[in-house]
């Protein structure tokens, strides 16, 4: 992808910080993968897989924070693998992007940290196109997508995946006997509102209780970004706010 088409555009994440090519319609960079990468601080020289990576923008912020890190990024969409691995060279940050899924992956990859944005919604038309159905419906079961995920975690290692808080439950069902030390944070629209996305943080092979935060706060009553917003859309980790 050398030459800009018409039907992308060039935008930038984190305060111009991280460029994006991207599509001009259809699935486009929004606060989700900004927002997940703000939970995500693995240590040194440790190897992440993003499934469902799309343009690249989570698998770009961590390794903009930390380039020790060893990142492998796949996408199903030729499209985004393209665009990933444009934006990987174009950032001068190294990615190992794949135009594959999990269930293609060697059993014998295992990493420290998973992390996925994965899409949201249930296909239940068969009029969809293919292009709108792999950037926004499921094509895997979202229980069966965190078993694969889960699948390619070391022992102990981290799951990361923020999804429609409508799910949670979904969410928890797939987890259940597999995943412990979950910790669950809503991401609230405005204050006083009901919760809109969850991120769900998890170890392997653990056994707790979950344990759920305060949350985040997306805009506040006038429709500016939140304090806590603001800091991440600049590259801070919610550990730190």
């Amino acid at each position: 992808m050398k030459n800009k088409s018409e039907k992308t555009t060039d935008d930038t994440i984190l305060n111009g910080r991280i460029f994006l090519r991207q599509p001009k319609e259809g699935y486009r960079v929004a606060i989700d993968p900004i927002i997940l990468a703000s939970f995500v601080y693995p240590k040194d020289n440790q190897k992440i897989l993003d499934v469902g990576c799309g343009v690249g923008a989570i698998s770009l912020i961590l390794k903009y924070r930390n380039n020790s890190l060893k990142i492998t990024s796949i996408d199903i969409d030729e499209i985004m693998y393209e665009l990933c691995r444009y934006n990987s060279h174009k950032n001068s940050l190294e990615l190992d992007v794949r135009n594959t899924d999990l269930k293609n992956m060697s059993n014998k990859e295992l990493y420290d940290h998973v992390v996925t944005n994965p899409p949201f919604f249930i296909a239940q038309s068969s009029h969809i196109s293919e292009k709108k159905r792999l950037a926004n419906f499921e094509t895997l079961e979202l229980s069966k997508w965190i078993s694969c995920c889960l699948a390619k975690l070391k022992n102990k290692g981290k799951f990361s995946i923020i999804h429609s808080a409508s799910r949670i439950d979904d969410i928890l069902c797939a987890l259940h006997g597999k995943a412990g030390d979950i910790t669950i944070t809503p991401i609230f629209p405005k204050p006083n509102e009901h919760a809109i996305r969850i991120v769900i943080q998890c170890i392997k092979g653990n056994k707790s209780e979950p344990k759920i935060t305060n949350g985040l706060i997306i805009h506040n009553g006038n429709g500016q970004f939140s304090k806590d917003m603001q800091q991440i859309l600049d590259g801070k980790i919610y550990s730190e706010l």
